[in-house]
């Protein structure tokens, strides 16, 4: 026997649609969902048991199954919309891009903070992906030669040990 979920995707879409389409506030524009929400501003109904994201409901009444692999992007970035029009299906890896997350406006820098292009070989990447200026290291490293940060750092365990020991004493 296999599960629901397999048979109907997250519903049986007969009984769902006849709950689904009532709390749906159509305009010429956004689908606003009327009824419950999450924290993130997402909305919500209950579907076979568990909850279900409505945008992703509504993509499955009116267009059809999401591709496996993929997730939903609202391109009206109004995350309680539930207009078919407004959603396309993404890699997450695009659909982070896209966002207003910190991943999504790194992605789409163009130029560090001092105006330096990031690209070509002004970019250098670290192992994580993160993107850096090399103009911008070349300056900071000049500025800030290892040497010194070295006696810095020196410096500062000294400064740490001696109030180590100031308090040591005390006891």
């Amino acid at each position: 026997m296999t599960r629901p979920r397999e048979r109907h995707g997250y519903y049986s879409p007969i009984a769902l649609a006849d709950r689904f389409w009532p709390k749906v506030r159509k305009t010429s524009g956004c689908w606003e969902w009327t009824a419950c929400r999450t924290k993130s501003g997402y909305g919500i109904i209950g579907a076979g048991g568990r909850h279900a994201y409505a945008h992703r409901v509504a993509y499955e009444l009116c267009v059809g199954p999401i591709p496996e692999g993929l997730t939903l992007d609202h391109l009206c970035r109004n995350r309680g919309c539930v207009n078919p029009a407004h959603l396309e299906p993404v890699t997450m890896r695009e659909n982070l891009r896209r966002g207003d997350s910190p991943v999504g406006r790194e992605a789409r820098q163009t130029h560090c903070l001092r105006g330096h292009p990031l690209s070509g070989p002004n970019l250098r990447t670290d192992r994580r992906g993160h993107r850096y200026c090399r103009a911008c290291c070349a300056i900071h490293e000049r500025a800030h030669p290892r040497s010194a940060r070295r006696d810095t750092r020196r410096v500062v365990r000294a400064a740490e040990r001696a109030a180590r020991e100031r308090a040591r004493r005390r006891t």
